[in-house]
């Protein structure tokens, strides 16, 4: 009956406590999933809004600067084409090889004067010098006078030679690399000039700017701090940018993707993504490209994000506050009669449970009261009257037999066997007298110390030696300082008989038994070992299956180990009732080679 109430008690707890998750995990579990679909499915929306929304304003700002950067391009070719429009100077370079130095001097001179004039009068951004060179590379005139390479030097250069190729068109140089140019340079465009009569004749101007022209365009395009606006050539070289302390080969692998025309693309991976839009200029050849961060992008979609987050928190709050009511009134009949239950368990028999509902609660609450009139009936009638049985029990047994009278009777045999020369006899019942001795020897907790024990266990092997004569060894290996260890009384006796009788009688041989203490950690750790026959794989997981259960545990429900389970779990229950967690045992063995049981006290008993 007292099991039933225990096992009812533990089933109510969970039925407790499971009503009380499903319906918490309920409430909880609809009201996040619905804030969380509607909130990734806001937030995809939104995204998706906000990437079409800048890859479609990142194009359309790259296609002004390509249209702003091609017109300004146009201009600069009707600046370089100025000698072109007047006829004494298209005859002047048809002319120019069969000139005298003279001659040559003064139309050099009318050339520089044209450009110079031309510059002028129309402003362009960026204009820091022009050049003007013969077929064969030498400088003709230069609007700083400067001379920074030879007729050969010039005629190797890539700019050159691509100038000459494309006959008529302007050609774009940059990043302006080569010795001899100014260190503002950013890039250059050159145009050959000639009359289409006379093919070997011609010029080749060349201008070179700074950056101006492209930062004016990043500012009058809105650009943000954090994009970044490149300038490339037909390479994919970067002629600008507008992040000069950017990382060049980062912003080159972003840029592995780049096609031809124009179109979008993302680059990059984790915090470093970028959206890359990008548009081709059939006039220059070169790219027009904006980089924007995806942080950039994102970035106002934070806020759903913080709100989506914020209305998910006040949900889980509010919902577990409803659940929680709502558990509370279905529970609460549940949680008094478990209560009822917890206080027959610590043995208040005479708690009634108070029955209000006719639903199933109600009807296990009237069969709860029920069952607690039969164990109160049981309690009188059966209980008491069996405590009152083992009381008589104990005290005929008391009456009839006294300890004293044993160790004093066994005194009067040893002396009788020392008389007569029997001295195995004698022996024998001098260590019994003192193991009785012993056995009626307590102080007020119980405890006495480990060499107590061991004198116990000394004793006992006497009996044993003489018994098995010399097949059984007894040995010791005590660390300095464990002798007066505090152990409950009758600690080894049981765990070295078990050795005896289960190990070494059972084994052929000779056999060894050995006690040993040492620290271990902050624990100490006490070892009984044998060398005999050891004890089967399912046995031993018998074993420790019966110590894995309550130090309490009804003994007829207990693993079938023998006697010598029972052994063990008296020592295991003793302690685990005294100490708790601070105590284990543990048990080693293997068939054939002997068994070790270990106690592990982590403080004194």
């Amino acid at each position: 009956m007292i099991r039933w109430f225990k096992s009812a008690s533990h089933k109510i707890a969970l039925l407790l406590t499971r009503i009380r998750m499903v319906l918490m995990l309920s409430y909880v579990v609809v009201i996040l999933i619905s804030i969380a679909l509607v909130g990734v499915v806001s937030f995809y929306i939104s995204y998706q809004s906000a990437y079409e929304q800048v890859q479609s304003a990142d194009l359309q700002i790259v296609r002004q600067v390509e249209l702003n950067m091609d017109n300004d391009f146009r201009a600069k070719r009707y600046l370089l084409l100025a000698p072109y429009y007047e006829e004494q100077y298209i005859d002047g370079i048809n002319a120019y090889n069969d000139m005298t130095e003279s001659e040559k001097f003064q139309f050099n001179l009318r050339i520089g004067d044209l450009y110079l004039k031309s510059f002028n009068t129309t402003p362009i951004d960026g204009f820091i010098r022009f050049q003007v060179y013969d077929n064969e590379g030498s400088l003709m005139t230069s609007s700083d006078n400067r001379r920074p390479w030879t007729a050969e030097e010039v005629r190797s250069h890539e700019w050159f030679r691509e100038t000459v190729k494309k006959d008529g068109r302007v050609h774009f140089s940059g990043p302006i690399t080569e010795p001899g140019t100014l260190g503002d340079a950013a890039y250059a465009s050159s145009i050959l000039i000639r009359d289409f009569s006379n093919p070997t004749e011609f010029i080749v101007v060349r201008v070179e700017y700074s950056d101006v022209l492209f930062r004016r365009i990043s500012l009058t395009n809105n650009i943000s701090d954090k994009s970044r606006l490149l300038i490339l050539n037909g390479a994919n070289e970067p002629v600008y940018t507008s992040a000069p302390g950017a990382d060049p080969v980062g912003d080159r692998e972003r840029l592995t993707g780049l096609a031809a025309g124009s179109g979008s693309f993302w680059s990059g991976e984790g915090d470093d993504t970028w959206l890359v839009s990008y548009s081709r200029s059939d006039y220059s050849g070169w790219k027009t490209v904006l980089m924007t961060p995806k942080s950039e992008i994102i970035g106002p979609l934070e806020r759903i994000k913080t709100a989506t987050l914020l209305t998910a928190l006040a949900a889980f709050v509010v919902t577990a506050i409803v659940s929680l009511l709502f558990g509370r009134r279905i529970t609460q009949p549940i949680l008094s009669l478990y209560r009822s239950v917890s206080r027959v368990k610590r043995g208040d028999f005479s708690e009634r449970a108070v029955v209000h509902r006719g639903d199933e609660i109600g009807r296990i609450a009237m069969r709860f009261n029920e069952m607690q009139d039969e164990l109160q009936n049981l309690i009188e009638t059966k209980y008491i009257y069996q405590i009152k049985l083992q009381e008589a029990e104990l005290s005929m047994l008391y009456a009839q037999i006294n300890p004293h009278f044993l160790y004093n009777t066994l005194d009067i045999i040893k002396a009788q066997a020392d008389y007569y020369g029997v001295g195995q006899i004698g022996d024998m019942a001098q260590s019994l007298a003192d193991m009785f001795r012993y056995n009626l020897k307590s102080g007020g907790d119980g405890l006495v110390t480990l060499r107590d024990e061991l004198e116990q266990i000394r004793s006992y092997m006497n009996i044993q030696r003489i018994r098995f004569e010399d097949r059984l060894s007894f040995e010791t290996d005590i660390e300095d300082g464990l002798h007066d260890y505090p152990l409950i009384k009758m600690t080894l006796q049981p765990l070295v008989e078990n050795a005896v009788f289960h190990g070494i009688e059972r084994s052929m041989g000779k056999g060894t038994i050995q006690v040993s203490a040492w620290r271990e950690g902050g624990r100490v750790r006490i070892a009984v070992r044998d060398d005999g026959a050891g004890i089967p794989e399912e046995r031993l997981e018998l074993l420790r299956e019966m110590l894995r259960k309550p130090p309490l545990y009804p003994e007829e429900s207990r693993p079938g180990a023998g006697q010598f389970g029972i052994g063990l779990h008296n020592v295991y229950a003793r302690y685990k009732i005294r100490m708790g967690s601070r105590f284990d045992m543990e048990i080693e063995s293997r068939e054939g080679r002997g068994t070790e049981v270990s106690l592990l006290l982590t403080r004194e008993p």
